[in-house]
């Protein structure tokens, strides 16, 4: 156990960072309903018994919520690095070039929207977290389909533990007079409990950012490894409500930006996975997005990563196959082999 955790200081140091129900709290605003401690999370993040060595969620939010608040902030948000592929060689290359880009551009925190691994198998987590160590800001995590292909327990163990009101790996914090809300849909769909842990997450006058792993089933983002229509129906209307300034999305190997009803939505799943290419829309290319928030509102741009290198393995957009069915020799041999220049090798 980390020495951090032992102190005996540390509830007095999270008294106004309360991971879920409670979210962390900017403690210049009045608390909110929803930011009240939870004291069955907390236990269960000090029974953590592993984090990775750039630290696991409540390591991370302390890191973050210790900063100046200024009013003024930036983060980078990217997913689907799905370094750990047993059939590409390029992915590990090219996340490692977003860390690098990332690290010189120092905002106060990145996000990675999921599928950091290709099978959750416990030697593609330490993959993942090998090229990961590099990340020079606090690091978020946003559990993603490929992440619990074999169960949950090594990120829930290691990471974010499930959130007592949701049975989820959903949490929230405050920072800057802004509400970053992160719901799990790793298994596509919001249960009925999600639903109402995000709304009243939602109810409050701050900025609200929500983030999740699968874009919602609607037009172009339509298709089975999402959530159903009825399901994305109830959560983009949630998102109108109580007018979401920006969500943001990965899953999809691919950047695309939209407003659906008043709304902005960004995918941004180009980490280093196989692109989903030949598309009608969006950028097929590896990248993050800066996010920058301020008195003026919240605002995102693309920043492509600069490499040569391609990655060609299938992708579940493409194929609608999960990651467990497309180990089978018939499947890989449909793909090349991954591009990398002797440059960038």
């Amino acid at each position: 156990m980390n020495p951090w955790l032992q102190r005996g200081s540390l509830l007095a140091a999270l008294a106004t960072l309360t991971l879920l129900p409670a979210c962390f709290q900017d403690n210049r605003l009045p608390l909110q309903p929803a930011a009240r401690q939870s004291q069955a999370q907390l236990s269960a993040m000090r029974s953590t018994p592993r984090e990775p060595a750039f630290g696991n969620t409540a390591t991370n939010l302390r890191r973050i919520l210790a900063q100046p608040q200024t009013g003024r902030f930036r983060f980078a948000f990217f997913g689907d690095n799905r370094n750990s592929s047993p059939f590409t060689t390029g992915a590990n290359k090219i996340y490692a070039k977003l860390i690098d880009q990332v690290n010189r551009d120092q905002p106060n925190f990145a996000i990675n929207g999921g599928d950091f691994t290709f099978d959750s198998l416990n030697t593609h987590w330490r993959d993942f977290e090998k090229v990961n160590s590099a990340i020079r800001v606090p690091f978020l995590t946003v559990v993603g389909n490929h992440d619990i292909l074999f169960g949950r327990s090594y990120y829930e163990n290691n990471y974010t533990p499930p959130n007592p009101e949701t049975g989820l790996d959903d949490y929230s914090f405050d920072f800057n007079n802004t509400r970053l809300i992160v719901i799990d849909n790793a298994q596509y769909n919001l249960t009925e409990r999600q639903f109402q842990w995000l709304e009243r997450q939602l109810q409050t006058p701050m900025k609200k950012i929500v983030m999740a792993h699968s874009p919602p089933r609607h037009g172009v983002w339509d298709h089975k490894l999402s959530p159903s229509k009825e399901n994305s129906a109830r959560w983009m209307g949630l998102h109108e409500k109580y007018r979401v300034d920006l969500v943001l999305l990965s899953h999809i190997h691919i950047y695309d930006s939209r407003t659906v009803n008043g709304v902005p939505y960004v995918v941004s799943g180009g980490g280093g996975a196989p692109l989903d290419k030949n598309k009608s829309w969006g950028q097929s290319l590896y990248h993050y997005v800066m996010v920058e928030v301020d008195a003026s509102g919240v605002r995102h741009q693309l920043v492509p990563v600069q490499t040569k290198i391609q990655t060609l393995g299938p992708t579940g957009f493409s194929t609608g196959l999960e990651a467990n069915q497309l180990n089978s020799p018939q499947i890989l041999q449909q793909y090349p082999q991954d591009i990398i220049p002797p440059e960038e090798k």
